[in-house]
């Protein structure tokens, strides 16, 4: 796990050189990305992106990302085997 976190981390330095701007200022920028949950009557839920701030479009540029402007929501159970409280 420590040298994926490595990696990741050292990609994001990269991608991210040329706007000036540390991995913890960019990831910090980029907590500002949401979702929304639509729900259209008859034809069920999907979920919208909003467009991001311009920096945080930037961002995700530099590292060539593009991120869709919706996506189909299902519902499907997640069951875990062991209990998370208890």
């Amino acid at each position: 796990m420590v040298m994926l976190a490595y990696l990741i981390v050292r990609e994001l330095n990269r991608g991210w050189s040329s706007l000036n701007v540390t991995v913890q200022e960019g990831l910090a920028q980029l907590t500002t990305l949401c979702a929304m949950e639509m729900k259209v009557k008859g034809q069920g839920t999907y979920i919208r992106i909003p467009t991001p701030q311009e920096f945080s479009q930037k961002l995700l540029k530099a590292l060539g990302v593009q991120l869709p402007s919706a996506l189909t929501h299902k519902d499907v159970p997640v069951v875990t085997r062991k209990k998370l409280i208890k």
